[in-house]
Formats: C-alpha cells, structure tokens, sequence
C-alpha cells in the first residue's frame, strides 16, 4: 500500500525542500577529503602501534596537511600516541645553610648589583648541561655565563670570578641559596 510522498512530510510537518535536499545530498569536497585523511590517519596509527602521534603522522602523510589539522582528525577518531613524554622533574641541590634575607628587593639604583642563577637546559640526546649566568639588571645584559655537564661550586665560581674581571664596581651580588652559592669556595672568592 503506498503512500504520497506529500502526504507523509505533511503528516509530520516537513518541507518538501528539505525531504530532497537530504534525499539528494552529496558530502562536500572539505568533508570528503577529512574522512580520506582519517582513513590514512588511522591506517599509519595502526600500522605503528598507535607510537606515533600527530606531529609525526602529519609528517609521514607528506601531504598539504598541517599538525593542527592532523590533531583535530585524531581527537575526532579518538586517537592518542602511547608514546607520553615523562614529565619534567627539577633538579634540585640541598642546603643546610638558613635563608638569608633578600637586600635586593629594597634597593632602588641597581647600579653596581649583579644576579647570577644556573639553569638546566636538556639536550636532544636527553642528557642535561649546565648554563650558569651572571646578570646585570640595571643594564638589562648578561655580564658571563659558562656552561658545564656538572654542577659544581667550582663551576658556579668559575662563572662570578669571570664577570668580578670584567666589572670592578660590585656592590651586590645576589643568588638564589642552592649549595654552590651556600659553599665555602664561593662565600671565600667573595
């Protein structure tokens, strides 16, 4: 037993333009090419064990394909790299030495102050090197800097002795209290 066409989009109050536009829809070029590139998403992520993540699936596709669209096409298909960067850990050195009070904050002419800090800086092969600076605030420059596989109260020296020569009109040298500015060697070269 049929029925007209008119006749049931009337009983359920639907256009007749809209019964065709979803009868005769097509994707469109956009639509078609992401659900392409989720299919070569998904094949490359499970070819490599779902290792790889967007950035390096973008790359293998080597297609007109950003990381940012690659990323969006992976949240889509519910798609995470096993591979999870540990989280970074700060090294720290342990002091016995009490806080001491911070005289720079006080100050208002920083002429003749100098700061000095080390920073850990990793490396492509994950080892870690060493960059000890000392800092000029009222020239906004920085006076030396070393850097070194270890940190040693030697190295942290090494660094200030270097900017002393360049600078004779020290006042105050401000750090923070890790143990190699807490050291001996380092209050001793002061």
């Amino acid at each position: 037993m049929g029925h007209r066409i008119s006749s049931i989009l009337s009983a359920f109050n639907i256009a007749r333009r809209t019964y065709y536009q979803w009868k005769n829809w097509q994707p469109s070029q956009q639509e078609t090419r992401r659900n392409a590139l989720k299919t070569a998403i998904q094949a490359v992520y499970n070819t490599d064990r779902g290792i790889y993540g967007y950035r390096r699936i973008a790359a293998f596709l080597h297609t007109e394909v950003g990381d940012r669209l690659v990323w969006e096409l992976m949240n889509e298909l519910s798609l995470k790299s096993r591979m999870v960067k540990k989280p970074y850990k700060k090294r720290t050195t342990p002091t016995d030495t009490p806080q001491k009070p911070n005289l720079m904050k006080e100050l208002d002419d920083l002429s003749g102050v100098l700061t000095t800090d080390i920073t850990y800086i990793q490396l492509m092969n994950r080892d870690w090197v060493h960059l000890a600076t000392v800092y000029d605030p009222e020239k906004r420059r920085v006076v030396s800097y070393g850097l070194s596989s270890e940190m040693t109260k030697e190295f942290a020296t090494s660094v200030v002795v270097k900017a002393l020569r360049a600078d004779d009109k020290l006042k105050m040298l401000h750090s923070d209290m890790g143990s190699q500015y807490t050291s001996n060697l380092f209050e001793g070269t002061l």
